[in-house]
């Protein structure tokens, strides 16, 4: 169990109710449950409530919501003190008008649901991907956007479909107008490559390469982020207003794909030779914001490999 996912002592989101989209997802599963565990009373808004059965005996109640249906979203939001703008779609789901009928237009369903439904308070989950990626130096909140305007060679497109770094740039940008607009109080979280327990995605593909005889392994430095800790950084922005009104970047320090290997195969056991392929590259965050107004200290890459490898094996 991590840090993001344990009950904590003072409950200092007793007495309110939180909102989270894509509650039955990856991400959003961890943020609901840590939330709850945080004392708030959690709403999970989602197209299928009955996937978010099992986390009923942990406080998290779910309810029927679309991005793409705005008046299911306002239905839902009602009677919430917060949202947690995190449902959208990921890399290679969807073509470029899925993209943004989801990514863009259902963030603005979103925060026009918010203000109707009289709710003050947003946390907008976005990505290190509404940056333009540069080699070999930290990353801040400052950094050059990725350019929506045109099609241009970024780094960050060799690990991350494009149509995803381009509409999650344009969803923030939405949720800011949307949010001065309507004057709701915003914060913006940003996470690295995301891992952890439940992860269908790239967790799941790691331990699934493991079953191959050799495993070539490049060394680049990947600024990977549990989702415990996006999920204790989406907590803690709701309880400290210092956050309202900015954007922070949560990452952790570049760890390597064969580290990373090698640690779940200590955690799984079998698999085959996982053999380093020098690549030397790696990408770093400047997170100090983040640790100064969230708390947030990313957890040593073991660690978060053993809780990543809790319900997987080869």
């Amino acid at each position: 169990m991590g840090p993001g996912d344990g009950a904590r002592p003072d409950q200092d989101l007793a007495g309110r109710t939180v909102a989270v989209t894509g509650a039955t997802g990856f991400v959003g599963s961890h943020i609901a449950l840590a939330l709850a565990a945080r004392g708030a009373g959690v709403v999970g808004v989602v197209r299928t409530p009955a996937k978010g059965r099992w986390m009923e005996p942990r406080g998290v109640s779910c309810v029927p919501g679309d991005l793409t249906d705005r008046a299911s979203l306002e239905r839902a939001f009602v009677g919430v003190d917060a949202v947690v703008s995190n449902a959208a779609l990921g890399s290679r789901q969807g073509d470029m008008a899925d993209f943004e009928r989801v990514n863009c237009d259902g963030v603005a369903n979103l925060f026009d649901a918010t203000h109707a439904a009289g709710v003050p308070r947003v946390v907008h989950i976005s990505t290190v991907a509404v940056y333009r990626t540069r080699l070999y130096r930290a990353m801040g909140e400052d950094t050059r956007p990725y350019d929506t305007a045109q099609r241009r060679f970024n780094w960050n497109d060799l690990t991350t479909d494009w149509r995803y770094s381009r509409t999650k740039t344009l969803a923030e940008r939405i949720a800011w107008e949307r949010a001065e607009q309507h004057g709701l109080a915003l914060t913006c979280l940003r996470p690295g490559p995301v891992y952890g327990s439940r992860d269908p995605k790239a967790t799941a593909d790691l331990v699934r390469s493991l079953a191959r005889k050799v495993r070539l392994a490049p060394t680049v430095g990947v600024p990977w982020v549990h989702a415990g800790d996006v999920a204790q950084a989406t907590g803690s922005a709701l309880t400290n207003p210092a956050s309202i009104g900015h954007s922070y970047t949560l990452a952790g320090p570049p760890v390597s794909l064969w580290r990373v290997l090698r640690a779940l195969k200590r955690e799984l056991g079998g698999g085959g030779w996982i053999v380093p392929l020098p690549v030397p590259i790696w990408v770093r965050f400047d997170t100090r914001a983040a640790a100064r107004d969230l708390g947030f200290t990313p957890r040593p890459i073991d660690v978060g490999v053993a809780e990543a490898a809790s319900d997987l094996r080869l």
